[in-house]
């Protein structure tokens, strides 16, 4: 059933196609009453990003970049426990192009690619001569002879078609990152190849998201794979994929899966599971979902986006939701029960983030025993309920973020005292029938809004 209202609701001719209309077409956006409030932001504590540096692997700041190579420079380490700096490299190599080494590549490299390092191509002292170890290829830049980069283990493609990326095969490639590719690319992807990351981004402004079938993929040796605004076949991942054994993280926001993973049942190599916001839309596109039980998303009812007009009105182009006001639906969406995610096992999961979903029914007393090692686990704006179990405070929490669902019952001791730690973001706001007492922390001091929390002078 799921299939075919997709492609219904995709297809129509909707007034608000790019460039066409603006606003959101009289769709009522719900804000908060004294939106933007920061009492209804989660509490943090010192920095909770310097331990959990994964949160800033898509970042383009050069702050950030600074913070992981101090963080990460020896590897994996105390202050750096999600990934080391290889494992940043499969994941995010654009340090490259602005800490990389300049100049002009060694004879060798220049023959293949005439340009100097720094551009679209960036560069290493390997050696002793200066090798092309990554680039990016538009339109416009003629097609290599990627074969004869020796040292070239990262690739970024714009606007990718079959022919591109088959041209791919019997490279050095790591990385490959594909960029708006065209209908067809993704599925052209063949092994052999040594490729062991691969990320997805999209054609963001069109009213149907490119349906990608991930089976092609299902021969790599996967450590890293990464998604945004892709149609994944099927609602899920292909059973093929529980072939891989040594993916690490996985990132497929707005991929419009409605299943659960079971393809990644018993995976004890997974570190990181992120898939938040399956379905997101502008407020136009809501007009065509009838009975849906679409809602606005979290950011949007307390205007934390950043679009320039205060998220008063979309711009009508489909791309807006990420900047303007933006509504998820139910029908492309994980709606099932939470319990599900943790009989895949997963031993050694770290991080869990699967806000912005429609997730029903409670989190079970043992999660602690099926995930020891959980730092960071984002369930907000889903529709959990029943008591939160004392386990997750002991837990080794740097982020907790539980607000606005449907908790119920006194919030354990051990999880109010998260709030103690040196770093953490801790979210318990908007969960009307939590009751007990919180410390008297950040803006806790009066208790926690949207609750029946209130405050106490200790614990």
């Amino acid at each position: 059933m799921f299939q075919p209202f997709v492609l219904w609701l995709w297809n129509l001719a909707v007034s608000c196609s790019s460039g066409v209309a603006g606003g959101n077409c009289g769709v009522s956006i719900p804000r908060e009453p004294s939106a933007p409030n920061p009492l209804l932001e989660p509490l943090s504590v010192g920095d909770p990003d310097a331990v959990d540096l994964e949160d800033l692997l898509f970042s383009e700041n050069d702050d950030d970049w600074h913070h992981i190579l101090h963080n990460c420079a020896s590897g994996e380490a105390d202050t750096c426990r999600t990934f080391g700096i290889q494992q940043w490299n499969l994941t995010s190599f654009r340090l490259l192009f602005y800490f990389g080494d300049h100049g002009r590549p060694c004879d060798e490299d220049y023959a293949v690619v005439p340009e100097v390092c720094g551009g679209r191509i960036a560069c290493r002292w390997i050696d002793g001569h200066l090798r092309i170890v990554a680039m990016e290829i538009d339109d416009d830049l003629p097609w290599p002879a990627l074969h004869q980069l020796p040292h070239l283990f990262a690739l970024t493609l714009h606007n990718a078609n079959e022919k591109a990326v088959k041209g791919i095969a019997n490279s050095t490639l790591e990385f490959l990152r594909l960029v708006q590719p065209q209908a067809g690319a993704v599925e052209a992807l063949f092994a052999p190849t040594t490729l062991r990351s691969i990320q997805i981004h999209g054609i963001q402004d069109q009213r149907r998201w490119t349906r990608t079938d991930l089976t092609s993929l299902c021969a790599f040796d996967l450590a890293h794979f990464s998604a945004f605004v892709i149609q994944v076949v099927g609602g899920t991942l292909p059973h093929c994929w529980s072939r891989m054994k040594n993916l690490r993280t996985f990132y497929c926001s707005n991929c419009m899966m409605s299943l659960p993973p079971t393809a990644l049942r018993d995976l004890s190599s997974l570190n990181s599971f992120v898939a938040f916001r399956q379905w997101e839309m502008v407020p136009c596109a809501l007009l065509h979902v009838e009975n849906s039980g679409c809602k606005a998303s979290w950011e949007t009812r307390h205007a934390t986006k950043d679009g320039k007009k205060g998220m008063a009105e979309s711009t009508g182009h489909w791309d807006n939701f990420q900047e303007g006001p933006s509504f998820l639906c139910p029908a492309a969406s994980y709606s099932f029960a939470f319990e599900e995610f943790l009989q895949l096992g997963w031993r050694n999961l770290r991080k869990l983030w699967l806000d912005g979903n429609f997730l029903t029914g409670v989190i079970p007393e043992n999660i602690a025993v099926v995930w020891p090692h959980l730092e960071s686990l984002d369930l907000y704006d889903n529709n959990l309920e029943g008591p939160i179990p004392a386990s997750l405070g002991t837990l080794p929490f740097v982020k907790l973020q539980l607000q606005s669902n449907d908790f119920s019952g006194q919030v354990p001791k051990s999880v109010l005292r998260l709030a103690e730690r040196p770093n953490i973001l801790l979210g318990l706001q908007e969960n009307p029938n939590l009751e007990g007492c919180a410390p008297l922390v950040g803006h806790w001091q009066n208790g926690i809004p949207g609750t029946r929390i209130g405050r106490c002078d200790e614990l």
